[in-house]
């Protein structure tokens, strides 16, 4: 069970230390948000800042991930000490048991970096998934990965929108400007309401196995106010102000 911890400031004057193979900045505390709709607190930080937490959102996302035979996908073990993850969200319910998460890596320096090469592998398309995120490190490119709602949560679709709007927390904390995931085609839909888009000019990846279609999913920071309705967009807004401290211009 989760207690949560008076927050503390998300930035100071210091300057951030660097993970090896990552331009990515580090967390001085933790932030969170209520979130009426799922029942949930959203919990903002990174596996340094907050070890317990980060332990138990990898065990639920194990857990949830192993139920579905997909632990491939999650490889907990490799991401457990934390140093490919910039940041990772856990929405705890009130019993205080995490519910739903996803983490993000980068900003990537290469597109080597990404899972998604290996999701593609012997897919005549996988050039053109390499290309598609070499052609946006220079503006930064953050990769979500590890993301689950559980199956004790009270409010399913509430998460999975949810999940749908950390993009542009993620995009204000790294500075990155895009962010990208890669999942089943069914679970990227849902998150079209969050102002991703599903690149539907790439064939689908039998990743981790036949069962699936994985499809790649862009978030721009750039259009994100275009690509929601005005409502999510103020939300989104409003909640990354939250989680960030910093303010967000909700018009172009």
């Amino acid at each position: 069970m989760t207690v949560l911890a008076p927050l503390s400031a998300l930035y100071d004057d210091r300057p951030p230390p660097r993970a090896a193979g990552f331009t990515t900045r580090a967390s001085r505390g933790a932030t969170r948000l209520d979130d009426p709709a799922s029942g949930t607190t959203l919990v903002m930080s990174t596996p340094a800042m907050d070890r317990a937490l980060w332990e138990e959102y990898l065990d639920a996302a194990d857990a949830s991930y192993s139920r579905h035979g997909v632990s491939v996908a999650l490889d907990a073990a490799r991401v457990r000490d934390g140093r490919d993850t910039a940041v990772f969200f856990a929405a705890i319910d009130r019993s205080g048991t995490v519910v739903a998460g996803v983490r993000g890596q980068g900003p990537y320096l290469s597109a080597q970096q990404s899972h998604a090469l290996v999701e593609w592998e012997g897919n005549a398309d996988r050039p053109t998934v390499e290309a598609l995120i070499s052609d946006r490190l220079q503006d930064g490119v953050v990769e979500m990965k590890s993301a689950f709602v559980g199956t004790s949560a009270d409010s399913p679709g509430a998460l999975s929108a949810l999940l749908s709007r950390t993009a542009l927390p993620t995009m204000v904390f790294t500075g990155a400007r895009f962010v990208m995931a890669t999942a089943a085609d069914h679970v990227l839909r849902r998150w079209e309401s969050g102002g991703g888009r599903v690149v539907d000019s790439i064939a689908p990846a039998a990743y981790p196995d036949d069962r699936y279609r994985t499809r790649m999913m862009w978030w721009d920071r750039d259009s994100l106010h275009r690509d929601v309705t005005p409502d999510v967009w103020n939300r989104i807004a409003t909640e990354t102000e939250v989680l960030t401290g910093r303010d967000i211009v909700r018009a172009a």
